[in-house]
C-alpha cells in the first residue's frame, strides 16, 4: 500500500473533531404546584412561538412555490416563442444562409459560370498503358 492510499483510507482531520454542541443545563424537576403551572406556561410559549414559526415558513415556502410557477410559465412561453417557426430569428438565419449561399457561390464559381455549365472535353490520359473499366 502507497503512502497515498494509506492516507486517503483515514478520514480527514476535520471530520474526525467532535462537533460543537450547545450545552443545555439540566433542569430541576418541579416539586409544587406553582413550578409545575410555571414550567407548563414556558412549555406552551415555545409551543405557540414553535407554531407561529412553522406558519410563517408555510407562508414563505407557498409564496417562493407561487413566485417559482410564475417563472416556470414565464420561461415556457418563452421557449415556445423561441420554438416558433414564424420567429423573427428563424427568419434571420434562413436570410444569412441564403446571402452565404450567394456569397460562396460568387467566391467559388465567380466569372467563370457560363464555362462550368458547358461539357469539358475528356483528356486523354498521359499513360498509354492506362485502361479506363
Amino acid at each position: 500500500m502507497t503512502n497515498s492510499q494509506a492516507t486517503s483510507d483515514r478520514p480527514s482531520t476535520a471530520s474526525r473533531l467532535p462537533r460543537p454542541r450547545t450545552v443545555t443545563k439540566s433542569a430541576a424537576l418541579p416539586t409544587s404546584r406553582p413550578q409545575t403551572l410555571e414550567l407548563r406556561d414556558l412549555l406552551e410559549a415555545n409551543l405557540h412561538a414553535l407554531r407561529a414559526l412553522h406558519e410563517e415558513h408555510q407562508r414563505m415556502l407557498s409564496t417562493s412555490l407561487r413566485a417559482i410557477d410564475g417563472l416556470c410559465a414565464e420561461l415556457r412561453s418563452e421557449l415556445r416563442a423561441i420554438g416558433n417557426i414564424r420567429a423573427p430569428w428563424v427568419r434571420a438565419m434562413s436570410e444569412t444562409r441564403a446571402l452565404l449561399f450567394i456569397a460562396l457561390r460568387e467566391l467559388i464559381v465567380g466569372a467563370h459560370e457560363a464555362e462550368l455549365s458547358m461539357h469539358m472535353a475528356q483528356q486523354e490520359p498521359e499513360d498509354p498503358h492506362h485502361r479506363t473499366r
